[in-house]
């Protein structure tokens, strides 16, 4: 075997490392990873370096006949020069390029055909709730509706379920589980996303997800360092600062890194975060301003926390890069060349690859980065640094560009078994924060049910689910919808009086009422003028209960149809809204359809932040409190 390696060793010596390696070839380095490894980045120019780095979105091409941007949805010459021309390493998919199963195989095999020498790394954000990127697959609730569960077993499963879908698509890295402890709850970006505020569930549910996934040679990415959720503005757009000091940073937001880290995560995405308690040196933005060094471009973080301290040697991955707290404060150039420096190895998205036009800002980060290299014997170290554990990584993982398997894929993705545990799951999730005998709603043979939430979509997604309530249970639901936005003061108690005339029943739909609850405020108060039972469905943060007065009964459902701001897209969460809507009905026997089971994973606040109006681990049956 030794003598076989060395052969194959020899052999790529000899050859053009912007050739596609075969399997055969790949079969041979695998057989002595390490030294395979030092040997192909022996070999490499500073371009093909380079290329490894990078991992680049296609989300659009050009534009369509309306001159809109044209979802990149199928290879073309352009952009399979672009992958194989700079060696691209990596590319990330999202929710405009995956149509459907056959669609998405096809194109993943058309990225692996284009490589220029090793396998590509595919990667999306399939973190389960309303971060997911295919339109055809197994969302699952989402990670605060696992931490409701309290069951590590769910987590685990629902990494086993988006490693088999993901994997049989043929992607090979994900960027999740999220280890974020969500102790803000005014976090505009994390919420839902993370687990729970408690880092020792944080820390459970993640491994074991972690443990589920590995199942089918899937990579991780754990988010986002050095943790995202002790802030109040959004990284997209702005560029948030966490004022923890140190010891409360290591005692909350540093453990779940550290625990999953041992067991087993393959890498760490960083957080566009400024932390002053790790990092206070200033550097400055476009506009002159001077700012502390965000986590991304901080070598006391990422080389002297995670490389010295934790003594982690895997893979570090920028966040996006395009994303506002970069972009909009800092030259791209410079802010990937000081990335680098302080110790990410995967650069990713640094430009919109949207156009044609896009290959010559590529053109020029790849000229910047080669011409520092000569100049700065750091950064060429660095980047050999990073290129051989990126290559590293590929050779250990296996990771082939072998053609994906449709008719497999269309087994595996979205099957009926999977959609039968999301629901499952999402059953165990939903949490009875208050009920004033308003719940379970025994439903008579005839109902009358006003919906209403802030979009259409939602209150069609209600009636749906409402529909096939009634034909379960043999009775008949008429339904009507009200759009209001209910964070908004627009309404008057007249038009809301109209609204709640002849109804049975009120399901007040919020997403998010920390800013201006009026509207909705104003719903329960005439709904319990009228007598008329109001429930308030939660429908993504737990938290809008501290922001209204008067409540009868709210279960939260950790997520519904919404904007994602992480993928500038809508996204349809069908599994939660419809175990919320079984757990608020009893059949015309008093049965409940779902009965209550989760528990809150976070504290509930009020306003002010200064006092527990429910506590973590507080959720109403309907027979006791526990």
């Amino acid at each position: 075997m030794k003598n076989l390696t060395l052969l194959s060793l020899c052999l790529l010596s000899a050859m053009s490392l912007a050739d596609p390696l075969s399997q055969t070839q790949l079969n041979e380095l695998w057989k002595d990873k390490q030294k395979s490894a030092d040997e192909i980045v022996k070999n490499m120019s500073e371009a093909e370096k380079i290329g490894q780095l990078f991992m680049l979105d296609f989300r659009y091409w050009n534009k369509d006949s309306k001159g809109e941007p044209a979802p990149f949805l199928a290879m073309n010459d352009e952009v399979a020069k672009v992958i194989n021309q700079y060696h691209l390493g990596s590319v990330i998919l999202f929710r405009e390029n995956l149509i459907d199963t056959p669609q998405t195989v096809e194109l993943i095999n058309q990225l692996q055909a284009s490589r220029s020498n090793l396998p590509l790394f595919i990667g999306t954000d399939q973190e389960g709730g309303y971060v997911t990127r295919l339109r055809v697959g197994t969302e699952m609730p989402g990670n605060m509706a696992l931490g409701a569960t309290r069951n590590p077993a769910l987590a685990e499963l629902t990494g086993m379920i988006h490693g088999y879908e993901l994997s049989s698509l043929g992607f090979n890295i994900n960027f999740g589980p999220v280890v974020d402890v969500n102790n803000n709850q005014n976090n505009p970006v994390i919420g839902v996303r993370s687990y729970s505020d408690n880092k020792e569930l944080v820390e459970a549910l993640s491994t074991n997800y972690i443990k589920g996934i590995h199942k089918y040679n899937l990579l991780t990415s754990l988010k986002h360092f050095p943790g995202h959720g002790n802030v109040s503005s959004d990284s997209h757009v702005d560029l948030p600062v966490v004022n923890s000091d140190a010891k409360a940073w290591r005692s909350t937001e540093l453990p779940p890194f550290q625990y999953a880290l041992s067991h087993g995560a393959d890498a760490v995405m960083t957080a566009h975060i400024i932390v002053p308690a790790l990092d206070n040196n200033k550097i400055k933005t476009l506009s002159g301003k001077e700012v502390d060094t965000p986590a991304t471009l901080s070598k006391p973080i990422l080389h002297g926390v995670l490389r010295d301290e934790l003594k982690y040697n895997g893979l570090i991955i920028t966040d996006a890069m395009d994303m506002g707290a970069i972009a909009d404060n800092f030259d791209m150039n410079w802010a990937v060349e000081t990335s680098l420096l302080a110790g990410s190895d995967i650069i990713l998205m640094p430009i919109k690859m949207w156009d044609s036009e896009a290959v010559t800002r590529l053109d020029n980060m790849y000229r910047h980065l080669e011409s520092e290299a000569k100049k700065n014997p750091e950064l060429r170290k660095r980047i050999d640094e990073s290129a051989k554990r990126v290559v590293l990584k590929k050779l250990q993982q296996e990771i082939t560009a072998q053609p994906v398997d449709l008719n497999n894929a269309q087994l595996v993705v979205a099957s009926k078994s999977h959609k039968d545990l999301e629901n499952m799951v999402s059953e165990q999730a939903i949490t009875l924060i208050k009920n004033d005998n308003i719940l379970p709603y025994v439903l008579k043979p005839q109902n009358r049910i006003l919906v209403i939430s802030d979009e259409n979509p939602r209150n069609t997604l209600i009636q749906k689910h409402l529909n096939d309530i009634a034909n379960e249970t043999g009775v008949a639901i008429e339904s009507q919808t009200a759009m209001i936005k209910l964070a908004e003061n627009t309404l008057s108690a007249k038009e809301v009086q109209s609204l709640l005339k002849g109804q049975d029943l009120v399901l007040l739909t919020t997403y998010n009422l920390k800013d201006n609850p009026a509207n909705a405020q104003l719903v329960v108060n005439e709904a319990n003028k009228e007598n008329i039972p109001v429930v308030v469905i939660s429908s993504r943060n737990p938290y809008d209960i501290a922001y209204l007065k008067g409540v009868k009964a709210n279960i939260a459902i950790y997520g519904i149809t919404g904007f994602d701001i992480t993928n500038n897209n809508r996204n349809s969460l069908e599994t939660n809204i419809r175990s919320g809507l079984r757990t608020l009905f009893a059949n015309p026997q008093a049965q409940p359809l779902n009965p209550p089971k989760g528990l809150l994973p976070v504290n509930i606040k009020n306003p002010q932040g200064n006092k527990i109006l429910f506590p973590y681990g507080h959720g109403e049956t309907y027979n006791t409190t526990h």
